[in-house]
Order: C-alpha cells, then structure tokens, then sequence
C-alpha cells in the first residue's frame, strides 16, 4: 500500500503508525507498573517519617497540617495518642478500626516486626506503616510508659496523587521528547537516501538520453545505495564498450561483405556481357564462385554466433561427453591436411556441453594454429583443463586482451569470428578461454570456471 508514495511519505506515515502504537502501548503501562512503584515510595516516606520520629526527643507539634502523621498506639490501654495531630484533623483519622486487623496481627504475633498496608477510606488511599517502639528508642523513655507502645505513621493519597501526576508527566515528555528527537534523525536519514537516490535517478536519465553525467555523491558511500552506484556506472561503461563493438562489427560485417558482393555483381555483370576480365568464361566464373564462398563463410560465421547468443541466453541442459574422443578425431582428420608435428597428450577426461558445439570451437582453434605454427601443434587435456600450442610467432601484445572480440583479427587472420566464437562456446558451457604467449609459440588453454 505504501509502495505508491514518496520515500518522505513513506518514513512519516510508518513513523506515525509505530509512534501511536508506542505511546498506545507505554501509557498503560506505565500506569499499570506506577501502583507498585509509588507503593514503594510512599511506603519509603513513611519509613523515613517514623526514623526521624523515634530519634527526636518529642513528638513534632507542628500546627500545620503535614504530609504524613504520627499516631501513638498504647497495645494495654487499647488507646491512640493525638498529640501531633494538629487542629485541622484530616477526615480520614476518623476511622481507624481501618488499622484494627494489622495492630493485632503485629501485637499478637512477634514474627512481624514492621507492617506496611494501605487501605479505602471513601475512595481515598491511606497508606500507614506501623511499628513496635523499642525500649532504646529516645522516644520511649520519654512518653512516660511501661506498657507495649506501637507507632503508626498515616499518609493520605494527595502525596501519592502528586507523585503519580509527576512520574507520568516525565514519562511522556521523555516520550514526547524520544519521539520528536527519532523524527529528526529519520528526517535527516531520510534526506540522506533522497539525495543520492535522486543523483542515481538524472543518472540512468542520462543513459537513456546518451547525455554525460557522473555519481559523485552516490559513489562515495559505503552502503547498498555506493553499491548500486557503482553498478550503474560499470554498466554505462559496459554499455558504452559494447556499443563500441558493435559500431566496429557492422563496419567490419558491412566491409567483408561488401568487397566479394561488389566483385559478384561486376563480373557476373562482364560475363553477361561477354566479356571475361581473366580471359576466359571459366576463369571468370572462378572468380565468382571463390567471392560467393568467401560470402557464404561470413554469413555462416555471423548466423553461427547468433546462434551462440541465443543458445546462451537460453535454458538448456547440459549435457557431458568424452573430450578425448573428439580430439581424437579432429586430429586424425586434420594429419591428412597439415605438413607439420602434431602431438597428442590425452587423458580420459568429460566435458560439459555439446560435443558439436565443442568440435566447432576446437577447430578453430586448431584451424587457427595451422596458419601460424611453423613445425608442431601440441594437444594437452586434462581434467577440466585442455591446451592447444602452437610454435609460431607471439601475439602482438596490443592485441591479446581484444582477441577474442568479433572482428579482431591478426596477422594472418581471415575473418576475425572463429576465435569469438570459440570463447562464446567456451563460456557458454562455463569454462574460460585465454591466449598466452610462450618462448617461443603461442598457446590457447581453456579452464573450467571455478
């Protein structure tokens, strides 16, 4: 659903949502933890009451009315002392039969030392701690008594109410503040990916409208977006490389094919005419012939690596087969053709793809050795490994990177396909080919891609 809008549109409308579900879900729990927490508070307050209480030399008789308040419990005379308690008696000590159970269970049962309790008093909350007056206390000795004295420290639930109106009052504007810093760093992030993200945009705009333009920001991260970035980049220099070729192929095809079609068209046009440009009808009809054959290997050898492209960006199944058996019968054919050495070292070994497709490639390959080699052809196969050497001249260094291009021919080159397409075949079936130069000769190795 959010695919449809801006990216700054997005981020707000997902911060929202979680920034609702967040204080949706904090509140009520910090309301449902608070009881607990403040209990524990209140309970501390009074304890720090009844501490400062037992140390001082007499009741406090403060006529103001106080945050807490200190009662005087006398267990034999079942009787309360007020004296601290000022004028102003707050409602909620009218009703201390609230207190009756827990004095008993403090009185008649010696395990409880200190009792902390709160109790509904007309719908407000009494909290009271109530304790045993030791003989050591200072406070003991000078109430003027013998009997068991028990001291209650009473607080109403105003004090409480405060706390919770300033616990909850931090708690959101942490929450409120948490939130509104959040949106700020997601503002500033986001504006973050924006910008190189828009950079990236003109970019492939640029592509499409073959206009110059660089990823100067974008590049320069690390993240995914860097990445990308990057990507886009080595794809225009890609794009632009094969552009490149391919202007340079349609040149060459336009050329090679030109020449014998022009010569064609001109002497069959003297042969209608009768008139024979080497002297007679049969040597001109040769002529012919030997342009429409050089015509029909250019036009075999282009439809070929077509051929190769589709089979490539096809699925097919791959298939394996016995290398040794092919080479076998490539140079069994080829000793009845060539003058020179060929030597063989062949191991049993299975290579992915179509043997036909493999025989084609080797052959050129091969075909291409026999124009340059001056005594020996030498054959090794291997396990994922196969070399065809050849003891003539290096490749021209400027050339040996560019080789395997279409129409990349060298000195007695003829075409400039069959070694293309060899390294299409090659890479089709997932093994690499290169050209190395020896000393002396030159050797073509094919290596099964790791």
């Amino acid at each position: 659903m959010l695919k449809k809008f801006p990216l700054m549109r997005q981020l707000l409308i997902v911060f929202v949502i979680l920034a609702v579900v967040f204080i949706s879900v904090l509140i009520p729990l910090v309301d449902h933890n608070l009881t607990s927490i403040i209990d524990h508070e209140m309970y501390l307050q009074l304890e720090t009451a009844q501490d400062n209480t037992t140390s001082f030399s007499t009741l406090p008789r403060s006529r103001k009315t106080r945050a807490s308040y200190h009662l005087i419990y006398n267990a034999s005379d079942k009787e309360y002392t007020f004296d601290n308690v000022p004028e102003n008696t707050p409602r909620f000590l009218s009703n201390l039969s609230l207190l009756e159970y827990d004095l008993n269970t403090i009185i008649n049962d010696e395990k409880h030392a200190t009792i902390e309790n709160k109790a509904n008093n007309n719908g407000e909350t009494l909290y009271y701690r109530i304790i045993k007056i030791e003989t050591n206390d200072i406070i003991y000795s000078l109430l003027d008594s013998d009997d068991d004295l028990y001291l209650i420290t009473i607080m109403n639930s105003d004090y409480s109410d405060e706390l919770i109106k300033a616990i909850r009052s931090g708690v959101i504007y942490i929450l409120y503040g948490s939130l509104i810093i959040t949106a700020v760093v997601l503002l500033f992030w986001c504006f973050s990916l924006i910008k190189p993200l828009g950079e990236i945009k003109s970019y492939v705009d640029s592509i499409k409208n073959r206009q110059q333009a660089t990823l100067v920001d974008a590049r320069a991260r690390g993240d995914e977006i860097g990445v990308v970035a990057n990507a886009l980049v080595d794809m225009r220099e890609e794009i632009e490389k094969q552009e490149k070729t391919k202007e340079e192929m349609i040149h060459n095809i336009s050329h090679d094919l030109k020449t014998p079609i022009a010569l064609i068209k001109t002497y069959s046009q003297s042969v209608k005419d009768d008139i024979y440009p080497y002297g007679d009808k049969d040597s001109s009809m040769d002529v012919i012939l030997e342009n429409a054959d050089r015509l029909e290997h250019r036009v075999k050898d282009l439809l070929y690596l077509n051929r190769l492209d589709y089979l490539n960006s096809s699925s097919q199944e791959f298939v394996t087969f016995e290398m040794k058996d092919l080479l076998e019968h490539i140079v069994e054919q080829l000793k009845t053709m060539v003058d020179f050495t060929i030597e063989t070292s062949l191991d049993d070994v299975m290579f992915v793809g179509d043997s036909e497709l493999w025989r084609v490639a080797i052959e050129n390959i091969i075909t291409n050795a026999t124009r340059y080699a001056k005594s020996l052809i030498r054959i090794t196969l291997k396990k994922d490994y196969l070399c065809i050497y050849n003891d003539g001249e290096p490749i021209d260094e400027t050339l040996i990177d560019d080789l395997f291009q279409p129409y990349v021919k060298g000195v007695k080159g003829q075409f400039g396909l069959g070694l293309s397409i060899a390294y299409k075949t090659a890479d089709m079936y997932g093994y690499d080919l290169t050209a190395h130069n020896d000393n002396p000769g030159v050797s073509f190795i094919f290596t099964k891609k790791r």
